[in-house]
């Protein structure tokens, strides 16, 4: 079965299965609230136009990774009032971390042609608006837009392109102000991002904040398993006090994979992947990917029905969540301190890697 397929037949249950484990989080400063309703409004049921509509998912990340994010796109616009083949027809372009190829992927989508353009993360967004002046692109999981050249500004993102931001600069600050927290001993961190897909604008912030809070933090990227595998080495023979990872599915082998390293030189990890946290990773603070979809979807919604993505600001997510896995942290010997359990849902492991 085609991933298109595959996505659009899983997206109900998925949806569900994330809607059931969506978290409340009251993290102080961060200003968060649980509102997984996307753009904080009424969804809009009325049925679309009864026309086909061709719409693009331009992605570089993997094909796991795509199928894990993307189900509550396919399933917002299903509960917007698409009907596949009657007036929805999603076509996925996934470079597979072959950022390379994005930019003929664009073309090959636009070429069919499509009504509107999802872009999925940092390479693909470029690729897209390199790609077209013209048709509309709508960007999900945009760490920095304003960074990346995606858009003018937040507020006015100018020409053809809009979409949802996840806030993950700011987020990677947080990020090593939690672990000075839990670890107040802490002087060095390493944060890792993903080289594919521009996230080391976040992997600056964590540095930056690191400086305000007297922590020595030093930056590493990996494009894949293998070498992630080969910084995890050097981050057990520096002796990091703590660990960063930005956005990361895409370069993972399995979602144990840093857990795993981690028990075994008792390393305090916060990730922005709540899927590696799930697995047996010990925190995770970021924006809620599922909702952001649904956001994404909501925004090529009133494309489709004539909005101008130049009118439509960029939104910024309603949703975070805060976890902290408290059999990660016995495994590694590590007491959560009480005020960032206040802060936090706290889950135990259904079943470790």
């Amino acid at each position: 079965m085609a991933t298109g397929e595959r996505l659009a037949a899983r997206g109900a249950a998925a949806n569900s299965q994330l809607s059931r484990r969506a978290f409340v989080t009251r993290m102080a400063g961060l200003g968060a609230v649980a509102l997984l309703t996307p753009c904080g409004g009424q969804v809009v049921t009325a049925s679309p136009a009864t026309r086909l509509h061709r719409v693009g998912f331009l992605s570089g990340n993997t094909h796991a990774s795509v199928e894990e994010l993307s189900p509550p796109f396919v399933q917002q616009m299903h509960d917007l009032g698409y009907v596949d083949g009657r007036d929805l027809d999603i076509v996925f372009k996934i470079a597979d971390n072959k950022n390379d190829e994005l930019p003929a992927m664009a073309a090959e989508l636009l070429a069919l042609p499509v009504d509107l353009l999802v872009a999925q993360a940092g390479p693909a967004q470029l690729a897209a608006k390199a790609a077209t002046s013209t048709v509309p692109i709508v960007f999900v999981l945009g760490g920095d837009p304003v960074g990346l050249g995606i858009v003018a500004s937040l507020a006015k993102p100018g020409a053809n392109v809009t979409g949802v931001t996840t806030l993950s600069t700011e987020l990677s600050a947080k990020k090593i102000e939690i672990l000075k927290s839990v670890l107040p001993t802490m002087s060095r961190a390493a944060v890792i991002y993903n080289a594919n897909n521009g996230t080391i604008n976040q992997a600056q912030a964590a540095r930056e904040a690191g400086r305000t809070l007297g922590v020595l933090v030093e930056m590493f990227g990996v494009r894949n398993d293998r070498e992630l595998d080969e910084v995890l080495g050097m981050v057990a023979q520096q002796r990091f006090d703590g660990l960063v990872m930005t956005p990361a599915l895409s370069v993972l082998r399995n979602y144990c994979q840093v857990p795993d390293f981690a028990d075994k030189i008792r390393l305090p990890q916060i990730y922005s992947d709540i899927e590696i946290v799930r697995a047996g990773g010990l925190m995770h603070l970021g924006a809620n990917y599922a909702a952001m979809h649904r956001a994404a979807a909501v925004m090529a919604d009133r494309i489709l029905r004539g909005a101008k993505p130049a009118d439509l600001p960029v939104e910024r997510p309603t949703s975070f969540e805060f976890i902290v896995n408290l059999t990660a942290a016995e495994r590694i010997g590590l007491t959560i301190p009480v005020n960032i359990l206040r802060q936090a849902v706290a889950i135990r492991e259904v079943g470790h890697c």
